[in-house]
């Protein structure tokens, strides 16, 4: 038997009760302390009344056919219990919350139309990461974008500054403020380096060099013992290319890299968020899941797929879901994310973000807004 004197006073969450707890055996990974069999004992007062929980623990089995799964299990606990199995957050609650709790390792595509503000959220996505999250390294292949707006989408979106005043500063030297802000951004991604590696085409677009650039990541923070977790992020998906099989059709190679997706994510235990481009749509329609071009393997290879929809990008004026700022008579685009698959949770809502495409900035939209878009959309 293995009781302590310890006293925890908790709420429950699920029940709302005020629990006193006089052990805390269930606070710990459930892996056998003994050999034999044993018993641990919790006594849990509810209510002024006092229940005794034991807990029986098997003895550890002999024959060799057993031993694997029962070493299975003390290894899927040591990584439950593990401090680092929490949430990566992405600086957005409603992500947060849809995943139940932030990013896991795993497959998240984004899918939507072209020019919609699919890389705006990846670099948003990004930053929030790195900046919300000291034991991440965010790799950041981004094969639709050259380098210099690469850069200039990271440090408009966090300082909130005009993309075009990061890359061409000199034609802003009448703004003083957007180019003080311009300059902490920068120096504020120099400060990120030991969490942020940004990476264009011109490094490749092959998944073998970018599957090699992660594995070589990997080796170098185990032989140096440095803690952290690996997000990937690739804009996008489809402009990924296999150079030991040039030949495939379109959908053998988008499957095959769909299949890689999955494998390594998995294997690595690593989060992979990639932007995914559309089949052809006709009208200005919300897309659904097999909108994805050469969707079936990846919406099955994704642990959840994000479908984005921006209705000013469409209509224009016309618009229904769209917000307002001062002196400015035009509507501004509200950008969409519809949890159109999610493993990570029950979520399967939309969220809106204000969206702001000259600085590459999402801002979440208020409580009270999300639910007036969510009335629009659905009715």
């Amino acid at each position: 038997m293995d009781e302590t004197n310890s006293i925890i006073n908790i709420k429950d969450e699920e029940s709302g009760t005020n629990i006193t707890i006089q052990s805390d055996t269930f606070y710990s990974p459930v892996i056998p302390t003994q050999e034999q069999a044993y018993q641990e004992v919790t006594k849990v007062g509810m209510n002024g009344q006092q229940q005794t929980v034991t807990f029986n623990f098997p003895s550890k089995p002999t024959e060799d056919y057993q031993i694997p799964m029962w070493e299975t299990l003390d290894n899927f606990e040591k990584n439950a219990w593990a401090p680092n199995n929490v949430g990566i957050k992405t600086g957005y609650n409603c992500i947060d919350n849809a995943f139940g709790g932030g990013l896991y390792p795993g497959v998240v595509m984004i899918a939507g139309d072209s020019n919609l503000g699919k890389s705006a959220l990846i670099c948003n996505l990004a930053w929030n990461v790195i900046n919300n999250n000291n034991d991440v390294y965010v790799m950041d292949f981004s094969l639709d974008d050259a380098m210099p707006d690469k850069l200039a989408r990271m440090a408009a979106c966090s300082a909130h500054v005009v993309i075009n005043a990061v890359k061409t500063p000199l034609k802003y030297q009448n703004y003083p403020f957007m180019l003080i802000r311009r300059k902490k951004a920068l120096i504020a991604l120099r400060n990120m380096t030991d969490r942020y590696r940004a990476y264009d085409s011109s490094f490749s677009t092959f998944v073998e060099d970018i599957s090699d650039e992660i594995i070589k990541k990997l080796i170098y923070f185990d032989e140096h013992n440095i803690k952290k977790k690996i997000v990937v992020f690739i804009d996008n998906f489809h402009d990924m290319d296999i150079r030991d099989q040039p030949n495939l059709s379109a959908k053998d190679k988008f499957d095959t890299l769909a299949q890689w997706c999955q494998d390594f994510s998995t294997k690595y235990n690593i989060t992979m968020i990639c932007s995914a481009e559309l089949k052809k749509l006709n009208g200005a329609r919300r897309p659904q899941l097999d909108d994805m071009r050469e969707s079936v393997k990846i919406k099955y290879a994704a642990k959840a797929v994000l479908l984005v929809y921006n209705e000013v990008h469409y209509k224009g004026e016309g618009a229904n879901i769209y917000y307002s700022i001062n002196n400015n008579p035009y509507k501004q685009p509200i950008f969409e994310v519809h949890f159109a698959k999610n493993k990570y949770g029950t979520y399967k809502g939309r969220n809106f973000f204000e969206f702001y495409p000259d600085m590459a900035y999402l801002k979440e939209s208020d409580p009270q807004a999300q639910k007036t878009y969510t009335s629009i959309v659905y009715g």
